[in-house]
């Protein structure tokens, strides 16, 4: 389903004036949702933390589209796993610190041809920081003792995300710092020093990634979690500005956000429990359902577990990283 460039351009001119109403955290277009369900027609969506007490402010019409109103109090997702996999490969649980989780993504190569490990930069930290699978181990602060890299697979090595956007791009009432990924690069030196195989595929039986694309409006997708496990979803909405809370904004008047970013809504079919992600997913690799195309990073969503996700376009991500999620069949 095609949006209209000029709807884009009505909502992108509006989206930071709505994002500044107390309790509104997104903005975008897609689907029109009631009630949790879905419809075929296009809708300007505002996303609000809690959607018994909305917001005054919001239009019943935008660019020539109704709204609706959707819950959706996303947060970039990290918490806690313990499974080690000795074979590394994508779909595992990583950590910079204890209790500070995420997925790695894939085994990715850069343009050398290097193989490095991709995830999010809210979970593996700035450039140099150690990340570890599955579990961090305790660093006291200020006691000099001889760190275990057993468990270590290397370091942060490249990173990219609205944290490193440093020029406000004015826009209404706020200044937003904003940039379309949420993504690093981390080195695997220590998973080879310490005799881990490293393998391009994604557990779960997701395979080896074939091919990388844009993700468009209905496709139906599909990832592998460190704690949801394997799950299906549709995107049903892309949306300009949403709130992006992986660290605090630098000052008052100004705020992160994560622009361009798609929203996926759970399949009940492939998520038995009613979830499509929690806490301790972001990172994951989306691909599109029924191949081996890859679409998108997953960043965002409910920590507790939720319908619906977050993710960023994985062609940005290799661009703006310069690597390939895509491996040469054998």
């Amino acid at each position: 389903m095609d949006i209209p460039q000029e709807a884009f351009s009505a909502v992108d001119a509006a989206a930071a004036n709505l994002m500044a109403i107390p309790g509104v955290i997104g903005v975008g277009i897609g689907l029109r949702e009631d009630s949790g369900e879905l419809s075929e027609e296009l809708a300007v969506r505002v996303l609000v933390t809690d959607a018994s007490n909305i917001p005054d402010g919001i239009p019943e019409s935008l660019a020539g589209l109704g709204t609706c109103i959707v819950e959706f109090p996303v947060e970039a997702l990290f918490d806690p796993d313990t499974k080690r996999y000795d074979d590394l490969q994508g779909g595992a649980q990583i950590q910079p610190a204890p209790s500070a989780s995420g997925t790695l993504d894939a085994i990715v190569h850069d343009s050398n041809g290097v193989e490095v490990g991709l995830t999010c930069h809210h979970v593996a930290g700035d450039p140099g920081s150690l990340v570890w699978q599955a579990v961090a181990p305790m660093i006291i602060a200020g006691v000099d003792t001889p760190v275990d890299l057993t468990d270590g697979i290397g370091k942060t090595l490249a990173a990219e995300s609205p944290k490193t956007q440093t020029i406000p791009v004015p826009s209404g009432s706020e200044l937003l710092l904003g940039k379309p990924l949420d993504a690093a690069t981390v080195s695997l030196d220590e998973a080879r020093n310490h005799n881990r195989t490293i393998s391009h595929g994604i557990v779960d039986g997701f395979g080896v990634v074939d091919s990388s694309t844009s993700p468009s409006l209905k496709m139906p997708v599909k990832k592998r979690g460190s704690q949801s496990g394997p799950t299906t979803g549709l995107v049903v909405g892309v949306h300009p500005f949403v709130e992006w809370n992986g660290v605090a904004a630098p000052s008052p008047g100004h705020s992160f956000v994560m622009s361009h970013t798609y929203e996926i809504f759970f399949n009940p079919v492939g998520c038995p429990d009613g979830i499509f992600a929690k806490g301790g997913d972001s990172g994951s690799l989306v691909l599109e359902e029924g191949t081996q195309t890859a679409v998108g990073l997953l960043w965002g969503g409910v920590p507790s577990g939720g319908m619906r996700g977050f993710m960023c376009d994985i062609t940005v991500v290799e661009s703006r990283l310069g690597i390939s999620v895509v491996w040469p069949a054998q």
